[in-house]
């Protein structure tokens, strides 16, 4: 069930929307600023991906560690940014209690920026790391190439991530243009603030009248109005990629909530639907829809098909289906449209708070049936770009957002077929003879491979399908190396559909075989091709469950080197898992500070509490262009070695406030109750011990150093310690070869 929303405008003109949702155990807010990429100074691209940055180096009130960053990470609050092309979203959550400190701290960094010569110098660093990782990212270079489709907005095509070249030497200079960026667009005219969590309305309005009236009234500067999309007469594009071949087809489109319900459509997994059918006759095993651009006016929906060979035949043959598949949901009858958004309302409504607040601002709202009409005019042939993606395309380096991509602009045959197709099933289930009084949940599952869960995922993809169908659940998920079968229904139902799915799991039907293999591969290529500490992440649950501890190397995308360190508990009780926890809150922030802020060695420096294969401990993560790998592990080796001096620092009154937070934390579990039950046999399968508000303020700060004194030898694999996983080490230089010195 979606929440309610209200909608206010502050006595400063500041646009809210309130969402009440009392089943929530944690708040969200988000901060939407009408402007973007496309409304920074030519001058200076990759401006508003900066200042996007540079606002969380502190405002007027809360500086160093008490400013948003630092202060949400050492509470377990989620936070983030990012900028699109015209609207820029900040936005957290919290737990109810520390919501309001958190909205104080958001909305003055926004309002009061203090945009200081050394914040802005590090985060330009920060920034031309992370181009460097997205030069070699597969999604992001796709997005770059689908955009030579267009011929308007121009903009589409400029270079909007930034790196110090871009930037330019002249921080002063660099520091005022910012400046004035803030001085244009934080008026409440550009403003729209959105608050989610289980406080009632009244509550959610008084924390947005005492904290949204921090930023000026005005008009401030009305940007040249974007321009519309309008498509190339070369809409065919080609690109060269090592990843998995992809077939993208592109429509510009009006933004509208029936988006979502086309998502829902096209992801249907029920038998004879269009990816059931792209998966029997071996085209294509998945579909991702998305929204790489969007305005107030128009958007770039992007459908794109994971396929299985590189063939022109495959090319024609899936296309054929695809345009066929669209001239069939122009007859689908309202009951048809009307259950396919329910599942969509379903699937969002167990997003989380935060999760709601990015998907309706940022990406697709709850599904509805206004617009529909206007987007199946909108998703005609001739209205379509096409981008095939393949290791075999021939084409020529072209720069487009500043990557230099090998693309061919030459037209490609993509004449369909016109023999008629079998028609695609599109469910309608009838309605239940008498309404559901009661849900069993069920939960179970064991430790999986990589390939075995790319097997049972292949195997259980129609039931799965045909149980939302029928307004059950059975969902399969692989987390932290294990296989997850979670049934939500009438205990009948739950207990004929396990048995289905365990015999399915037992005895794959040959379709199934074929398709678990083709998406391992799939996988692993995608793996292969994404950023190098996801990748490593993705490794960690096999090492972690592997017969041996010690350095593992793998090799990844990009050339950045990638570090992950992670220290097991001491000993398996109640106390040492409170106590490592509570450790992880206080390192979080000081790990963040020392890598990120003095020494900026990258984009990514993480240091957190993690579960993962049935074992719970600190996990640290860095990922950087400028160090090697030794360095890093060096960084972490040199940090594990202080902690019994950051332990000691420690005061009673913080010791105190972690145990509180902590103690919060135990009572907020999920609303949704598959999740709940989810975590419950994560924890049960990893035996992990029951600790409970007692053990939580039974820990002192020796239990804190306890915590820690199985690393002593872990980075030099002495013992048993710590589980290394790390990207190659560079050669040795040549005898007589200048070492490389790093900043």
């Amino acid at each position: 069930m979606l929440p309610a929303m209200q909608s206010l405008t502050l006595e400063n003109g500041l646009r809210v929307n309130l969402l009440h949702d009392p089943q929530a155990t944690r708040a969200a807010a988000l901060l939407h600023l009408n402007a973007g990429s496309h409304h920074e100074p030519a001058a200076f691209p990759g401006l508003a991906h900066l200042f996007e940055h540079v606002v969380f180096a502190g405002s007027q009130q809360f500086q160093d560690d008490d400013r948003l960053m630092m202060w949400a990470q050492a509470l377990g609050a989620k936070l983030n940014a990012t900028t699109h092309a015209t609207s820029t979203a900040w936005f957290f959550d919290m737990t109810p209690a520390q919501f309001g400190a958190g909205l104080a701290r958001l909305t003055d960094m926004l309002a009061q920026p203090l945009l200081t010569e050394d914040a802005v110098r590090q985060e330009v660093a920060v920034i031309d790391a992370e181009y460097r990782m997205l030069s070699g990212h597969s999604d992001s270079l796709c997005e770059a190439a689908q955009s030579l489709a267009f011929a308007t907005p121009v903009q589409l095509q400029d270079f909007h991530v930034g790196h110090r070249a871009s930037f330019g030497d002249d921080i002063p200079a660099l520091q005022q243009v910012l400046v004035h960026y803030h001085q244009q667009f934080f008026t409440t005219d550009h403003l729209t603030l959105w608050l989610q969590g289980p406080q009632s309305f009244t509550d959610l309005t008084a924390l947005a009248e005492r904290y949204g009236n921090a930023f000026a009234a005005g008009t401030g500067v009305h940007p040249a109005p974007v321009q519309p999309l309008v498509l190339r007469e070369a809409r065919h594009l080609r690109l060269r990629l090592d990843a998995s071949p992809r077939l993208r087809f592109s429509f510009p489109v009006a933004p509208c909530p029936a988006l979502t319900l086309l998502r829902q459509l096209l992801e249907d997994e029920a038998p004879d639907s269009l990816l059931d059918q792209l998966r029997t006759q071996a085209l294509a095993d998945s579909v991702r829809v998305s929204l790489p651009y969007a305005s107030a006016r128009d958007a770039i929906l992007s459908i794109e098909f994971l396929v299985c060979d590189t063939t022109s035949a495959l090319r024609t043959r899936l296309e054929t289906l695809f345009r066929h598949w669209l001239q069939q949901i122009r007859d689908l009858s309202a009951g048809h449209l009307q259950h396919y958004i329910a599942l969509a309302q379903r699937e969002f409504s167990r997003l989380t708070p935060l999760d709601q607040l990015r998907a309706r601002t940022l990406d697709f709202p709850p599904a509805a049936q206004d617009g529909w009409q206007t987007l199946l005019s909108e998703l005609r042939p001739q209205n379509m770009t096409r981008l095939w993606i393949a290791p075999d395309v021939q084409g020529e380096n072209t720069v487009v957002k500043g990557f230099t991509l090998p693309v061919s602009l030459k037209a490609w045959q993509s004449d369909c077929d016109n023999v008629t197709e079998p028609p695609f099933a599109f469910t309608l289930p009838a309605a239940p003879a008498s309404p559901e009084t009661h849900e069993s949940i069920l939960t179970t599952g064991a430790p999986l491979t990589a390939q075995q869960a790319s097997l049972a995922r292949a195997s259980l993809r129609a039931l799965c399908a045909q149980s939302a169908h029928e307004g059950h659940s059975l969902l399969f998920s692989y987390v932290q190396g294990n296989g997850l079968l979670q049934l939500s229904g009438p205990q009948a139902w739950a207990t004929r559909t396990l048995i289905r799915a365990l015999e399915l799991l037992r005895a794959p039907p040959p379709a199934a075989l074929a398709q678990g293999k083709r998406l391992y591969e799939q996988e692993q290529r995608q793996l292969a091709s994404d950023i190098a500490i996801r990748t490593l992440l993705a490794k960690l649950p096999e090492v972690v469950s592997g017969p041996s501890g010690g350095v593992h190397e793998f090799t990844t995308a990009g050339d950045d080197a990638a570090v992950l360190v992670f220290c097991p508990l001491a000993e398996n009780t109640a106390e040492c898992l409170a106590a490592t926890q509570l450790l992880a809150a206080f390192l979080e922030p000081t790990f963040f500070r020392q890598y990120r802020v003095e020494k900026n060695i990258g984009y990514v420096v993480s240091c957190r509490f993690h579960q993962t294969a049935r074992q719970s401990g600190l996990l640290f993560a860095l990922q950087s262009p400028a160090y090697d790998t030794e360095a890093l592990l060096g960084f972490i080796g040199d940090f594990i070695a202080d902690i019994p001096a950051l332990v000691a620092e420690i005061s009673a009154e913080a010791l105190a406030e972690k145990r509180g937070a902590l103690r919060e934390s135990l009572s907020a579990k999920p609303a949704d109750r598959l999740e709940a039950a989810r975590q419950q046999w994560l924890e049960e399968i990893a035996y992990a011990p029951e600790w409970n508000e007692e053990s939580v303020a039974a820990v002192t700060t020796e239990q804190l150093l306890a915590c820690v004194r199985q690393t002593d030898n872990a980075l030099s694999c002495e013992g048993e310690g710590c589980l290394v996983l790390k990207t190659p080490s560079p050669p040795p230089p040549s005898q007589g070869e200048e070492q490389t010195q790093y900043p």
